[in-house]
């Protein structure tokens, strides 16, 4: 419809132009008799330019134009009446998840991707990334992992280092769905659990620290020795036991 209206504009334009001064120096009625046909052409072309112009104040612009919908409730409406537009509805998804309605904006991401698995960009999975460490963050880890965002491992890696638990293998999780999960990944996870009140997870990262085999968890081994014996005493045992030895032997017996 706009390329329609474009060209009409155009040669309504040439036309005039081609005319020159000869219709501007007659007056109207003289002219239409003149030139009947260029009369007829003028008015066929601010005919056309009208319905277009009524077009786009009911249907709404569409998506090339740069002034088109910004509001959350504008983009909302849009996406409304082009449920079929992945574009549209990625708008949508950022426009909500700026206000604050971050669970709605990755229901949106789910339904844009669902039509165009091309349609993700920078903030779509910048947003997804950001879910980590909230109450969307299992939405988010299903519709990297769904999806198949591999630029999200970007974001992702660092928080394998998370203090918090529940963010920091829920990256390791969704890395590994996206077969971006490596050693060092798994090595900041453990390391990071080390410092877990838990004595149980704590036990559990050393004897697969032991199994990794990485020697840059050596330091933050013999850290959680130091407070684990801090914290044992005569009416308390040691969580770790001699279990900092051990780990600290095999990683040093491999090559």
């Amino acid at each position: 419809m706009a390329n329609d209206l474009g060209s009409t504009f155009s040669r309504l334009r040439a036309t005039l132009d081609k005319a020159g001064g000869t219709v501007a120096a007659s007056t109207p009625v003289s002219a239409i008799r003149r030139r009947p046909k260029l009369a007829i052409a003028i008015l066929a072309g601010v005919v056309v330019l009208a319905a277009g112009g009524a077009w786009l104040a009911v249907e709404g612009l569409p998506d090339w134009a740069p002034f088109g919908p910004k509001t959350l409730a504008e983009l909302s409406r849009h996406a409304r009446k082009n449920p079929r537009d992945a574009g549209a509805l990625r708008e949508l998804g950022h426009a909500e998840f700026a206000a604050g309605r971050r669970a709605r904006a990755l229901a949106s991401y789910g339904r844009a991707l669902a039509l165009d698995a091309g349609s993700a960009d920078d903030r779509l999975v910048e947003n997804a990334v950001a879910s980590f460490g909230r109450r969307e963050q299992p939405r988010a880890e299903a519709l990297i992992a769904k999806h198949k965002l591999v630029a999200a491992a970007k974001g992702l890696e660092p928080l394998s280092r998370s203090p918090r638990h529940s963010v920091r293998w829920g990256a390791v999780r969704t890395l590994q769905k996206l077969g971006k999960d490596s050693r060092s990944v798994y090595v900041n996870a453990y390391v990071a659990d080390l410092s877990a009140s838990d004595c149980d997870v704590r036990r559990h990262a050393m004897e697969k620290l032991a199994q990794v085999g990485d020697r840059s968890a050596l330091s933050a081994i013999r850290r959680a020795k130091a407070a684990d014996e801090k914290t044992g005493g005569w009416f308390r045992g040691s969580c770790l036991g001699d279990r900092e030895a051990a780990t600290e032997k095999a990683i040093l017996a491999r090559r």
